[in-house]
């Protein structure tokens, strides 16, 4: 693991926590996590603008200006022979920021996973904004104590409407339709949700963004969740309802055989690069 702190890159064993970083952290700190493809930072630019949005919500500016941000992230992933996961943390008291960089480890996916509705209910819009990235969620940090043996847990709002999982978005196939909840439902624009919608206008598969409920995901065909660090993960099991047991449906199958060739020549995924 390598850490990137006031201008210089530490090894984990040589940082340390002083009070007045401490102090900041207890407050919350805006964050992004992104990977690497062929050692490269995948979606930078959107990450960046993603972390510039968190921040603006205490009216504050980052510390840092987008090359400075990318020159970071290339540095630090030079130091491995392998791709890389990158953590990145901005403090919402000063700006500052540290950048924390480990190897990517991808788990196999690819005969599924099990998830669960949570108990707990995502924080309604207005009082927290959905798209505002920061560490210390109540929703996210109750909802995730419930994984346990599941890949992820699934959060509806409080009307019952599915909204997210707590690192992941979701998306359900019934009858060749692909269908995601809404923006406007209340959840995190996912970079890989946005990237696995427009793989799927390419494929001509008919996409619907609206609200979800949760009795539409276990009359299904198919479902999976999207997130930066895998991409498409196929769901096998929903609580106690199975979609499949031998291999993922053909939508969710047909997507995944696409997603990486996709993502590597979309343009806009590799700005400024």
């Amino acid at each position: 693991m390598l850490i990137w702190w006031k201008g210089k890159f530490l090894h984990a064993n040589d940082f340390s926590l002083d009070y007045e970083m401490f102090d900041e952290i207890s407050k919350g700190l805006a964050y992004e996590t992104l990977r690497t493809y062929n050692r490269i930072p995948f979606a930078a630019y959107k990450h960046y603008k993603r972390l510039e949005r968190s921040v603006s919500f205490f009216n504050i500016a980052l510390s840092f200006k987008f090359e400075e941000f990318l020159g970071i992230l290339k540095e630090g992933v030079r130091h491995f022979d392998c791709e890389s996961r990158i953590r990145v943390y901005v403090s919402v008291d000063s700006g500052e920021a540290f950048f924390v960089f480990s190897p990517l480890k991808i788990p196999n996916v690819e005969m599924g996973v099990d998830t669960k509705i949570a108990s707990v209910r995502r924080i309604p819009t207005l009082s927290t904004p959905p798209n505002l990235k920061i560490t210390g969620r109540t929703d996210i940090v109750l909802a995730r104590r419930e994984i346990k043996d599941c890949y992820d847990v699934i959060l509806l709002g409080v009307n019952g409407e599915v909204c997210e999982g707590s690192f992941s978005n979701i998306f359900l196939v019934k009858e060749g339709r692909l269908i995601t909840p809404s923006i406007e439902t209340g959840i995190l624009d996912g970079i890989t949700r946005e990237n696995v919608i427009k793989l799927a206008d390419t494929l001509e598969i008919p996409v619907e963004e609206r609200t979800v409920w949760v009795w539409e995901l276990f009359e299904a065909d198919e479902v999976f969740l999207t997130h930066t660090r895998v991409g498409i993960v196929p769901v096998r099991r929903l609580n106690e309802h199975l979609f499949f047991e031998e291999e993922p449906g053909p939508v969710s199958t047909t997507l995944m055989e696409n997603f990486e060739p996709f993502v590597l020549n979309l343009e806009e995924n590799w700005v400024g690069i």
